[in-house]
């Protein structure tokens, strides 16, 4: 069997990869399985892979590393790399052009996502590769399409939720429209869509009430596509009486993502298995709930389990574990955050805490590149110490995961250097002062 390389060097860049996703593959429909938020990244960064590939061929390779870009994951733990890829393997999806009318000349089409997969070790060099391939029937479709949108992969690598990466997805390709307004479908039409689930597979109650999926998933969706990407989206309800019936979506182009993005961003957010393990979940079962779940319930259960484990005011949690599931599997636990609204452009009003928060996130991402040019600036010997000062007095408080990632492969992992160069900024700056977020602010405003 013939390989398709990647250009030059065999590598690619997630992070920087713009997708031609061809319209057949946007608004796509599982109809055995579910299509999760790492399936469906893992699957776009496979098609970048592929369409930046020199040679003609059947198969295509790119180290696993550059697929799961900077994420903490190497060739002994791949989990949830060969969990994806077995998903992408036996997950059903319809392909259409991204609607139910049946118009002349359109076609319609059942496969998997990939047709086969492969991970490999090469012994001379010991870089870890994935081979994969496409079925034949939409081979050509995919990867030299006619009709495309151009997603960021970067834009991807931020969103959270599996509905909001298929809204960015379905609303990027109207925004050159001269209407800016996607197709017109039954809400029904959109609710596997957007949420990755077959009809078999939901719950009688998400079936029947256009109201559970419009709080599930419309609106989380619209307000995460709007605070991240370079769009902004707007829900277009179509009424039959008192009912909604059908829906559809108004889509601008916005000047620049309103939070900023990370300048190197991941497919998988490691940090989230790292908490749970903390916990007291099992390493392989936290993958495993990882792989399974949304990024953002499980950034929601965690949050709330960690507060309540905290409290001093109420009793001690018997198993924070079982609390955790409980409400990963039941969503009762609050947003993390308050994102903007969807409707009129403006944002909600959000609760001073949670504004704080996220500018000392900016702030922190900030103090991180500046502990990273000083430790660039020092010598081999400086260094060292400063390396052996972070396992003495840090590393034994972070969790399991994180210790023998940074054993592993110390600076090399996104994960270890994240909290490295945090506890820098730290030992060199101390805490962040309102006087120091004040300046921070305002030099922001300044540069913008």
């Amino acid at each position: 069997m013939a390989t398709k390389r990647a250009k030059k060097t065999d590598v690619v860049s997630p992070s920087s990869a713009e997708l031609r996703k061809a319209v057949e593959a946007i608004a796509i429909q599982p109809k055995s399985g579910k299509i999760t938020l790492l399936t469906r990244k893992l699957f776009n960064v496979l098609l970048a892979v592929a369409q930046q590939a020199d040679e003609s061929g059947d198969t295509y390779r790119a180290l696993l590393s550059d697929i799961v870009a900077n994420s903490a994951f190497d060739s002994n733990d791949t989990a949830l790399v060969k969990e994806h890829l077995r998903r992408m393997v036996s997950v059903q999806v319809e392909w259409s052009t991204g609607t139910s009318s049946q118009k002349p000349g359109r076609k319609w089409g059942i496969s998997t996502l990939i047709a086969d997969a492969e991970i490999l070790e090469d012994p001379a060099t010991r870089r870890v590769w994935v081979e994969f391939s496409f079925a034949p029937k939409i081979k050509k479709k995919l990867l030299d399409p006619v009709q495309y949108a151009r997603l960021s992969l970067q834009f991807q690598s931020q969103l959270r939720s599996s509905a909001g990466l298929a809204l960015y997805e379905i609303c990027v390709r109207y925004l050159t429209n001269p209407s800016h307004l996607t197709m017109r479908e039954s809400w029904e039409w959109w609710r596997p869509i957007l949420s990755g689930t077959p009809d078999t597979e939901a719950g009688d109650e998400a079936k029947r009430e256009y109201k559970y999926f419009k709080r599930d998933y419309l609106r989380p969706a619209i307000a995460e596509v709007n605070a991240v990407t370079n769009i902004f989206v707007e829900l277009i309800e179509h009424r039959e009486g008192r009912r909604v019936a059908e829906i559809q979506f108004r889509v601008t182009e916005r000047k620049q993502p309103m939070l900023a993005l990370d300048e190197h961003p991941n497919v998988f957010d490691s940090t989230l298995v790292d908490r749970m393990v903390k916990i007291g979940i099992p390493l392989k079962e936290a993958q495993t709930l990882y792989a399974d779940s949304e990024e953002n319930r499980i950034r929601a259960a965690l949050q709330m389990t960690e507060q309540r484990m905290r409290s001093t005011t109420l009793p001690p949690v018997r198993s924070a574990p079982a609390l955790f599931k409980d409400a990963l599997k039941k969503g009762y636990a609050p947003p993390v955050e308050a994102l903007p609204s969807a409707t009129g452009g403006k944002a909600v009003a959000v609760p001073a805490d949670d504004l704080k928060a996220r500018l000392l996130s900016e702030y922190a991402a900030y103090r991180r590149k500046e502990a990273q040019a000083l430790y660039e600036e020092q010598g081999d010997s400086e260094q060292a110490l400063a390396r052996q000062s972070f396992e003495e007095d840090e590393l034994p408080a972070l969790g399991a995961h994180m210790r023998d990632d940074w054993r592993r492969r110390g600076l090399d992992s996104k994960l270890a250097e994240t909290a490295f160069f945090d506890w820098l900024a730290r030992k060199t700056w101390g805490e962040p002062t309102d006087g120091d977020l004040l300046s921070f602010t305002l030099s922001q405003s300044r540069a913008a």
